[in-house]
């Protein structure tokens, strides 16, 4: 089910160049053209222990979903969007050299960084050194451990806000989903898992999409964690201080009548590849 008009935000249409060197949005309001994320970002520097014995060779993002990897399944979405594998950065950690063979494999040019605190740190550092890769664009953000449909992309790239969440809106939340709290205004307050699901809109399903302002601000605050004490902490923190410390207006967009999952654990993988044969 579809979520209100405020918690969808505004939507554009959008059309994309097929050489994936730009996306333009026609605003719904203004009638303007303005340019939307053309890089993309992908988190995949996690074993994902929940998902052993399949990653205890592999990194969770190379887990197959139906015969298909998780990698490649997103980059397939991206690829339908028209954003080409060279503006595509990778944060690889545990068996990196997997990836590596995977790209060489493909022959696909996606930029790789390497996370050396995947070990050790949580994910906020995978982000923060992607800084210098996107070189200071906007970008779309994924997990590596999600799969999800053809529909989720272009609902992205055609919100309105530069900055916007890819949230599930749903109620039977429990403690474990990253939970979206949102103000009157449709736009983010709080991302945690420890927020009161009762309060929450729904799951935030680890895809994202950030103009150059708003990414700014977050690879600033992810610069600020370390200092803090906050290695321990999620990327999704500093999204949540900067939308409560109101530095930037972060949109929602509705999937929730979208296909579009986590893989945490075996039963996840279970689930996904049931929805995807139902599909097909």
């Amino acid at each position: 089910m579809s979520g209100s008009s405020a918690a969808r935000g505004h939507v554009c249409d959008i059309t994309g160049r097929s050489d994936g060197t730009a996306w333009r949005g026609v605003d719904d309001v203004t009638g303007s053209h303005r340019v939307l994320a053309v890089r993309a970002i992908i988190l995949a520097a996690g074993r994902g222990s929940r998902l052993a014995p399949m990653t205890d060779d592999r990194p969770k993002p190379l887990v197959d979903v139906l015969g298909r990897s998780l990698l490649l399944r997103t980059l397939d979405r991206l690829r339908s969007v028209g954003i080409q594998d060279r503006d595509i950065v990778i944060v690889t950690g545990y068996r990196a050299d997997m990836i590596d063979a995977v790209m060489e494999r493909e022959q696909l040019r996606c930029v790789r960084v390497f996370n050396p605190r995947w070990h050790d740190w949580n994910n906020f550092y995978s982000l923060l050194i992607a800084r210098e890769a996107v070189g200071g664009e906007g970008f779309l953000q994924f997990d590596g451990d999600v799969v999800f449909d053809d529909q989720v992309l272009p609902r992205m790239l055609g919100a309105r806000d530069g900055a916007a969440l890819a949230v599930d809106v749903r109620r039977d939340l429990d403690a474990e989903p990253m939970k979206a709290v949102v103000g009157p205004d449709g736009y983010l307050r709080e991302l945690s898992k420890a927020v009161d699901p009762a309060r929450a809109l729904g799951e935030y399903i680890g895809v994202t999409r950030l103009d150059a302002a708003s990414a700014a601000c977050i690879f600033d605050d992810l610069a600020r964690f370390e200092a803090e004490g906050l290695t321990h902490e999620y990327y999704d923190h500093a999204y949540h201080r900067v939308a409560a410390a109101g530095q930037v207006r972060i949109g929602i967009v509705d999937i929730s009548d979208c296909e579009a999952l986590e893989v945490d654990d075996l039963a996840d993988l279970a689930r996904a590849e049931a929805r995807l044969a139902h599909r097909t």
